[in-house]
């Protein structure tokens, strides 16, 4: 089943995707939840964080994990995508270091993609899965291409990645990423997208043509049994 709601504006947008991670949490405790990093969700996680603190929501048990990572960037660099989730998530909800399943950024081969992937099947899979759409209609790090890397993979950055506003706040060019692959997207049991901001139209017209192309990795998310796509209107106009 594929929602699709048009919402009147950006508050509107973050504050309904945070009542999903809410509903997510109350409803599995011990859920294991994967977040994107950036401007889109960034209002989204601020409502969250007020949300639990108000409602004195229990997330002890709850594990969140890393979508992707810059390569070659030391993890403390503001525009890192652990600075961002450091920042927005785990410092202001006072989580434990092991409630945070993320890539390690330097020094790393594909050993490093098993070694995230083992720690999200040992805490049984996905359960929720926040994604934003790229300007080029990527998904994490699932770049455009002819082909794709089914699994978690270190990826070659598209030209407009890596001129991406986090990579601009870091000052540090970046030729790679390292990111959960289509297989791990896919395999969650509920996926959230969220499409806001300036230069996106382009992708959303790609994708809500529904035709299904590896240079449009985000289109992949029609084939999901249950995904909820939240659009800023003025995307959507």
């Amino acid at each position: 089943m594929q929602k699709i709601n048009v919402c009147s504006h950006y508050d509107v947008l973050s504050q309904q995707a945070s009542e999903l991670l809410l509903a997510c949490i109350e409803n599995k405790p011990d859920a294991v939840i994967c977040l994107a990093t950036g401007a889109t969700p960034l209002l989204t996680y601020h409502y969250l964080v007020e949300k639990i603190h108000q409602r004195r929501i229990d997330i002890s048990k709850v594990t969140f994990v890393k979508l992707d990572e810059w390569v070659g960037l030391p993890l403390e660099t503001p525009g890192t995508c652990e600075h961002f989730l450091q920042q927005h998530v785990m410092q202001p909800l006072s989580l434990r270091a092991d409630q945070l399943i993320g890539f390690r950024s330097e020094g790393i081969d594909e050993t490093e993609c098993l070694r995230v992937t083992h720690q999200i099947a040992q805490r049984g899979g996905l359960d929720l899965c926040v994604l934003g759409l790229g300007k080029n209609g990527h998904l994490g790090l699932n770049e455009p291409s002819p082909t794709l890397e089914p699994f978690c993979h270190i990826s070659k950055l598209d030209d407009k990645t890596r001129g991406h506003d986090m990579l601009q706040q870091a000052g540090i060019p970046v030729e790679f990423g390292i990111t959960l692959g289509l297989k791990e997207i896919m395999s969650a049991r509920e996926v959230l997208m969220l499409i806001a901001g300036e230069g996106k139209q382009d992708a959303f017209e790609r994708f809500m043509s529904k035709r299904i192309s590896t240079l449009t990795p985000a289109s992949l998310l029609w084939l999901h049994e249950k995904l909820t796509c939240l659009v800023d209107g003025s995307i959507a106009r």
